[in-house]
């Protein structure tokens, strides 16, 4: 880790009491979601967001990343969140107005078939407004529709144990701490904050179970993809993460340098037709388009073309694809403003935009600009693969990975786009194979609960044969049964588990992360420039000088 200071600099961030503000009146407050049950026209959330790692309702295990029963040694290791209850909670959407609360559940959430909603809200684990409602309830604005589950998370890696105790913290490794932020290496997998089926199995929650004081007081300043292992700087109150968030937003005082393992020999099958001709009066893309002040139906454009630069970023005609493919960036000698002497750097911009919101999905070649330069630092011909330093210039979603994608280069175990699962890792791959087969054990029986290839028991909606199996039917709550045993009993993930533990073998057929890594973030924050850096992920070692 490198951090230097400009002394002579009073730090405004660091020189400041952070006071909390309070909610505007205009907003209105938070849905009454978390873990917990809304029963009837009572809240009974049992435990707080800062509560939740404690919470005798949640049970959290840390087990070895092995294929269960497999007698090896290993430092890597895995976090589980054992099920528990939850209330999903929001307010009514604009689009739901008028409708009928079973058609919102039915046409908006694919969990569950229709059958199934209609005996929850029959049975309470629907409500609306904290009370029950019947199935021809029509919402109407500012109405609060609160949805119980027994949720079930994907497991998560965290940092590998440091000391052999598979259970001992640190669970992320801690890069720097003061008073106003805290900088971790994030393993892949891990989501920065609660999304989508995560929720205890996210960043900021793993970091308040093994740091207490900071339940609460950790907000984002940035974000990497759950998939992206690196760098992460996170604030301890809202005043830093308003001024380093504007230090990361601007490119001309912020330099961001990210590894990645790609396929081939780059760049060498880059796109031919992409690169730009070099004259004495080119004019080059900045920050990913055309800066024409002369030519205004040019000026502000998206470019798409690439272009070789020497370390000082001087356009260098003469350089070709093979060039930058033999040249090798010393990585051990790198600055903090991300160049490196005997550097050639292949530049290229390319407009990316998202196609599917909902599913992340993203694409190149059309939507926003994008720039990002690429140099080589090592080649491992057993598996075929190149170790690039990637610098983005703009900060758009997947920009580095859909730019490896552009030039036929895709991160090698990035099956989103264009890798291949465990690409290069014939052992993983093995584990792969061997967890698909034990899952297809344990569903021998199982005609009605088919999931897609690489998989989990969550990721499939539940059937009206499972519905029925479990015992969910309208009125099928038994008499003094707790609203809470009634909710375990007939959880369809649950069932679907048939008492194995599927947690670590689901895991295994996931992606485990790719190989891409934020190794170092430099910026001129308000007490002069700070840097930080990570170690060399372990994927990438042995390859060039890394």
């Amino acid at each position: 880790m490198t951090k230097t200071r400009n002394e002579g600099k009073r730090n405004t961030y660091r020189g400041k009491q952070h006071v909390k503000k309070s909610r505007s009146k205009r907003n209105r407050q938070r849905p009454k979601g978390g873990i917990g049950i809304v029963v009837g026209s009572d809240t009974d959330i049992s435990a707080t967001a800062a509560d939740r790692a404690t919470s005798p309702q949640v049970q959290i295990d840390i087990l070895p990343l092995k294929f269960p029963g497999d007698d090896v040694d290993t430092n890597n290791r895995v976090r589980v969140v054992r099920p528990y209850p939850f209330t999903f909670a929001t307010f009514a959407k604009e689009r739901w107005l008028g409708r009928t609360v079973l058609d919102i559940y039915s046409e908006e959430f694919g969990s569950y078939p229709t059958c199934y909603y209609k005996t929850a809200i029959n049975e309470g684990r629907i409500l609306v407004n904290g009370e029950k409602i019947d199935c021809e309830y029509k919402v109407k604005g500012n109405d609060e529709l609160a949805h119980v589950v027994h949720r079930h998370e994907p497991v998560v890696a965290i940092s590998p144990s440091l000391a052999g105790s598979t259970s001992q913290k640190p669970y992320i490794h801690i890069v720097h701490e003061d008073d106003n932020i805290i900088v971790v290496d994030k393993p892949s997998t891990l989501p920065v904050h609660p999304c989508g089926g995560y929720n205890l199995n996210s960043l900021f929650h793993i970091l308040a179970d093994q740091c207490p004081e900071l339940k609460d007081n950790l907000f984002t300043v940035h974000r990497l993809d759950r998939l992206t292992s690196g760098l992460t700087i996170i604030a301890k109150n809202t005043e830093t993460a308003k001024i380093l968030g504007k230090c990361i937003t601007d490119r001309d005082s912020c330099h961001k340098v990210y590894l990645a393992r790609v396929k081939g020999k780059f760049p060498l099958q880059a796109p031919p037709a992409s690169r730009l001709t070099i004259e004495k009066s080119t004019v080059f893309p900045l920050n990913g388009e055309w800066f024409c002040p002369e030519n205004e139906d040019k000026h502000g454009t998206a470019a798409t073309c690439f272009w070789m630069s020497d370390k000082s970023g001087k356009a260098d005609a003469e350089k070709s694809l093979t060039d930058v493919f033999e040249n090798r960036t010393d990585i051990s000698k790198l600055r903090e403003d991300g160049t490196a002497d005997d550097s050639l750097w292949l530049n290229l911009s390319v407009p990316v935009e998202i196609i599917d919101p909902k599913k992340g999905v993203c694409k190149a070649g059309n939507g926003k600009v994008a720039q990002t330069a690429f140099t080589v630092v090592g080649y491992d011909e057993e598996t075929d693969s190149t170790l690039v330093l990637a610098k983005p210039m703009t900060g758009r979603t997947h920009q580095i990975r859909l730019h490896l994608q552009y030039l036929c280069h895709p991160i090698g175990n990035d099956p989103n786009y264009g890798g291949e699962l465990y690409y290069g890792n014939s052992h993983d791959k093995e584990i792969c194979r061997k967890s698909q087969e034990r899952m297809k054990e344990f569903d021998a029986d199982t005609n009605s609960a088919e999931r897609p290839e690489n998989s989990t028991s969550s990721d499939t909606p539940a059937t009206e044969e499972e519905l029925a199996k479990a015992g969910i039917g309208l009125d099928s709550r038994r008499q003094e049964e707790s609203l809470l045993e009634y909710i375990k009993r007939t959880c369809v993930w649950c069932q679907r588990s048939k008492g194995n533990d599927r947690s670590v073998l689901e895991f295994l057929i996931r992606s485990p992360g790719i190989w891409l890594h934020a190794l170092q973030y430099q910026m001129e924050g308000p007490d002069g420039t700070i840097c930080y850096r990570t170690k060399f992920p372990e994927w990438s070692l042995g390859i060039g000088n890394a």
